[in-house]
């Protein structure tokens, strides 16, 4: 009898361990070492945005057509001379609340980083280590360093807090019954014994990995992906930056203009200055490189991979490293639109202002029409190389020109 009992507990325990679910991250998984081939990154895109430019003038033609019917009206009133209504169509209006742009540098840089990895079709099948349709990414974590020569720093970036996902893996429910029977004779007692075990199951089962996680230092940023089943960390990457240059101070020049009420003339009555701060040049590399850097984990699928479930997939799991030097911008693209006048037959000059403490300053605009505009100015025969305290040096004027600072 107790023999019979034992018997019967022990099938039933059978039934309830043999229960088991299907769901399962794999059918068995291996460490297969280090393959550096597997997977590869580049810099698809950068684009920076220059620092802040001074917004510039709208003239009459840049206006709807309502707009310029309406101020052709105003000026005809204002100016009933043809000459002086001439040149008041010609005139530059400034934007309302524009407002001078004193600190060149800080910029925003976005990223666009293409993660890929190997798809040798023509492996497949052909054993352990190749390619198969069910290998993904498994996780990864790359890394742009930027070398202090470049004289910016990072400061800021889209990537404030860790962000996750949750993949619903599976909903499952089962309800098992077993019915045993047996005979028990001896010579005690006689008769049949009769079991049954039901088992029934609910569940729904959830995973929650990391979509997208990132640190951020001077010249260094971190960011560290995770896959989970039907996500391969394959695709794009984008990480929006903000970047702070060195400073370095110069002096702009504002000039101040009057309207001469009879010829209608416009002269250059006063000017002004004002310090702006610029990237600092010196010692700037031509071309600013940044170290691209990338460990990942790569699961190759050995056999089970003519299924879509994973529970049945043998794994082999394989390290890499990608490590290279990109190009992320050059030289002129960080450098702000400042412009001077100035002569680069002999040998590139520009014209500079000699204050009346005996200062002497490049002559620099905040743009190119400010720029011409005062050129204009300087080349027409009622001009003076005096305004007020300032006097104008420069050469030959039949060879001055508006050319960029940098």
């Amino acid at each position: 009898m107790k023999t019979v009992k034992k018997l019967c507990a022990g099938l039933i325990f059978l039934v309830i361990a043999s229960g088991c679910t299907s769901v399962k991250r794999f059918k068995s998984a291996s460490y297969q070492g280090e393959d550096n081939s597997l997977v590869d990154m580049e810099l698809f895109g950068a684009s920076l945005d220059r620092p802040g430019q001074v917004e510039e003038g709208k003239s009459l033609w840049d206006l709807s057509a309502s707009a310029q019917t309406q101020m052709i009206q105003i000026l005809n009133e204002r100016y009933p001379d043809n000459g002086q209504f001439t040149m008041a169509l010609n005139h530059e209006y400034l934007l309302k609340g524009a407002a001078p742009v004193t600190d060149y540098t800080s910029a925003n840089l976005r990223m666009v980083f293409t993660i890929s990895k190997q798809n040798d079709y023509e492996d497949i099948g052909k054993g352990e280590g190749c390619y198969s349709p069910a290998d993904r990414i498994e996780s990864l974590k790359f890394s742009l360093g930027i070398p202090p020569e470049a004289n910016l720093h990072f400061t800021d970036w889209n990537r404030y807090e860790t962000e996750y996902g949750e993949i619903e893996i599976a909903g499952m429910s089962f309800s098992r019954s077993l019915e045993l029977e047996s005979e028990v004779s001896g010579e005690v007692a006689s008769g049949v014994l009769k079991g049954s075990v039901n088992r029934s199951e609910d569940q729904v089962l959830k995973s929650r990995y990391l979509i997208l996680n990132g640190s951020l230092s001077d010249h260094r940023l971190e960011i560290e992906e995770q896959g989970t089943r039907e996500i391969d960390l394959a695709g794009n990457v984008v990480a929006d930056v903000s970047m702070e240059f060195d400073r370095f101070p110069e002096r702009i020049t504002i000039p101040l203009y009057t309207t001469d009420a009879e010829g209608g003339v416009q002269k250059v009555s006063a000017l002004k200055f004002v310090d702006v701060m610029v990237p600092r040049m010196e010692g700037a590399p031509e071309t600013v490189m940044g170290l691209l850097e990338m460990e990942y984990l790569y699961r190759h699928v050995e056999s089970g991979w003519k299924t879509f479930q994973e529970w049945d997939d043998k794994v082999a799991y394989y390290k890499g490293k990608v490590s290279k030097e990109i190009v992320l911008f050059e030289r002129h693209e960080y450098t702000p639109l400042l412009y001077t006048i100035g002569s680069d037959v002999e040998r590139k000059s520009a014209v500079r202002v000699r204050t009346g403490g005996g200062t002497e300053y490049p002559l620099q605009f905040m743009g190119y029409a400010e720029a011409v505009r005062f050129l204009e100015w300087l080349l027409h025969p009622a001009s003076s190389v005096k305004i007020g305290d300032n006097e104008l040096i420069y050469g030959d004027e039949k060879s001055l020109k508006v050319m960029p600072v940098y």
